[in-house]
């Protein structure tokens, strides 16, 4: 993304003004009046089929190129310009986008920057106009987009499928390697949190080995001692231990896939043996930590300059590359 820093601030802005030309990653806009409303859809969709970037609005461009002073502009306190932007897209682009939306106060008093920033999008092509016309981004500053031609808009849709693919392999592979710890003969949970479209590798597996030690120590999601080398990642084989530490098998691998499949130990009701009950911790400690792990991963990755925010798909918030979390416990 454009800006890796958060909060977001007026200096960050003018620095990215100095830095970048109107093309193929960012845009500038005066106001956010009727005009740029219409465009809004064409800008943002084009953004998402193209290399991701941000539409930057209170800077005026003269032939591609931002013009001081950068001040914003005026700010309508009636008015939450980041769910507008949302309905705006949510209406105008198909398949729907969610970018995210910064409201950045100005040094100028009353005055204000939206920051609307968009991912690279593996639901490509999206398309405006009642599906009628695919634009995706130029480096020409005087046209930053134009229509998507045919070869492009194959190559686009191919970018959707071979990411759901590669998403099935590495859950049915994980699964099957926990098998080797933790077998359907008990009751257990299996979870996992994993790009939506794992479309390029997020680290090197090296690197993973290396986050997955560290997490070792500092959330104790596995053992140093049961961590071993799998394809594209690393895993941890922590045996049983009973009575509350039962099996548990751990992977992370360089696609962003973080997996967890342990038994949940019983124990007795109230101190009545012939009563017993699920460990329940067996089940949130894992969640919370690979929930945890997973997010420090993603931001370590992006700060690497090598992939986009996550969000979770269930709450379809729009905050970059999608990521898909789900849980199962069985008995």
């Amino acid at each position: 993304m454009i800006f890796l820093d958060r909060p977001i601030t007026v200096q960050q802005i003018r620095e990215v003004c100095s830095r970048f030309r109107e093309g193929l990653r960012v845009e500038y806009k005066r106001d956010f009046d009727g005009n740029v409303r219409s465009q809004l859809p064409k800008i943002v969709s084009s953004i998402a089929n193209s290399q991701g970037g941000a539409l930057i609005v209170g800077v005026r461009a003269l032939n591609g190129v931002a013009e001081a002073p950068f001040d914003g502009f005026q700010n309508n306190p009636r008015e939450e310009f980041p769910l507008t932007v949302e309905n705006i897209c949510l209406q105008g682009i198909h398949p729907p986008l969610l970018p995210r939306t910064t409201v950045v106060q100005s040094d100028v008093n009353n005055q204000i920057f939206l920051v609307i920033e968009v991912e690279e999008s593996s639901e490509a092509p999206h398309a405006i106009e009642n599906s009628r016309k695919v634009y995706v981004r130029t480096s020409n500053a005087g046209n930053p987009y134009d229509l998507a031609e045919v070869e492009l808009l194959i190559d686009l849709l191919k970018r959707r499928k071979y990411p759901l693919e590669r998403l099935h392999r590495l859950l049915e592979s994980a699964e099957q390697r926990s098998l080797q710890i933790v077998n359907n003969g008990f009751p257990y949970i299996q979870i996992s949190a994993c790009p939506s479209f794992p479309r390029i590798a997020l680290s090197t597996s090296q690197e993973v080995w290396a986050f997955l030690e560290e997490s070792a120590a500092r959330f104790s999601l596995v053992s140093r001692n049961s961590m071993k080398r799998i394809p594209d990642g690393a895993a941890g084989l922590n045996r049983p231990n009973p009575p509350m530490a039962p099996a548990r098998y751990v992977e992370i691998n360089k696609y962003g896939l973080g997996f967890v499949r342990g038994q949940l130990a019983r124990i007795n009701w109230e101190g009545q043996a012939e009563h017993q009950q699920l460990y329940f911790a067996n089940l949130f400690q894992p969640l919370l930590r690979l929930i945890i792990c997973a997010e420090r991963f993603y931001t370590q990755s992006r700060i690497s300059g090598q992939c986009g925010s996550p969000r979770h798909t269930s709450q379809r918030s729009s905050r970059g590359h999608a990521f898909h979390c789900s849980h199962d416990v069985r008995r």
